[in-house]
Parts: structure tokens; sequence; C-alpha cells
């Protein structure tokens, strides 16, 4: 009897802390993307990165203008020239013309590193909000909801993505 006793109550025990443990799991996603977009900070890094890359393209056109106005004169000339001066141009033309090129790959470069650089801290505040969101609202949890990785999606996991605008001041 008293086996049965104890058993009933180890097994009561166990009914209630799965019982109590299931209630307490608590999920939320949150989407990123939605929330990135409407910060004031990323409206104003795309503000500075266009800024930046037309900046950077008026300075790759204004080098391809007078890499083709070298070519144009080049051609113009080319037959009246004596060989030496004709390959002084050409060896002229063709370092113009890496110039260019290297100009146009490292502002490439350069914007991409930039734009990370800008990133950095506006997904760490974002990063941020959501931590203070799930530590607020006792999640376990809070997965991306458009990373894809997500196989299953339960109506019980809740979207927090308003609580983390709400946190960042965005409406």
């Amino acid at each position: 009897m008293r086996f049965i006793s104890n058993t009933i109550i180890i097994g009561l025990l166990l009914l209630f802390s799965n019982s109590v443990f299931a209630q307490s799991l608590k999920f939320g996603h949150v989407d990123i993307q939605d929330v990135t977009t409407v910060m004031p900070e990323f409206k104003q890094m795309q503000t500075d990165l266009e800024a930046e890359y037309s900046k950077l393209e008026s300075q790759l056109a204004t080098m391809q203008e007078d890499l083709k106005k070298m070519q144009e004169d080049y051609m113009a000339t080319a037959q009246t020239l004596s060989a030496q001066a004709k390959a002084t141009q050409e060896k002229d033309l063709m370092e113009r013309s890496q110039k260019v090129q290297a100009f146009y790959r490292s502002s490439q470069q350069n914007l991409s590193q930039k734009q990370q650089e800008m990133q950095a801290p506006l997904m760490q505040k974002l990063m941020d909000a959501v931590t203070m969101v799930g530590k607020e609202g006792g999640f376990i949890y809070i997965f991306e909801a458009n990373s894809g990785a997500t196989v299953f999606h339960s109506d019980q996991s809740v979207d927090v993505t308003p609580l983390v605008k709400k946190k960042l001041g965005i409406n």
C-alpha cells in the first residue's frame, strides 16, 4: 500500500510539474525586417548611403569621361604618331583604364564596409529591444519570423513585433 501511495504521489508530482512547466514556456517571433525598415536610424542610413553612392558614381562617371576622351584623342591622332609616342599613349590609356577599374572595385568595397559599419549600431539597438521584450514578457525564445528556419509555426507563438516597435518608440 505504501508503494502505491508513493507511486501516486510521484505520478501527481510529475503530472503537476509537467503542466506547470508547459504553461510557463513562452515563445515569440518578431519580423526584424518590418521593424528595421521603420526605424529612423535605418532611414538615415539609407539616405547617407545613397548620398555616398551618388558621390562615388559621379567621380566614376568623370573618370570614365576622361578615359573616353583620351581614347578618342588617341584614335584621332594614332595615324600621325611615331611608334614611341603611340606606345606611350597606349600605355597611358591602359593605366587610366586600370585606375577606373580599381576605383570601381574599391568604391564597391567601401560602400559595403560603410553599410556594415552603419548597420552595426542599428542592429544592436534592435537586438537590445528584442532582448528587453523577451525578458519583460517572460519568453523562452524569440525567433526571427522570416528567417526561413521555422518548420512549424503555432498560434501559441506570440508576435512580439509590435512590442519591439513600442520599445524602440516606433508606432
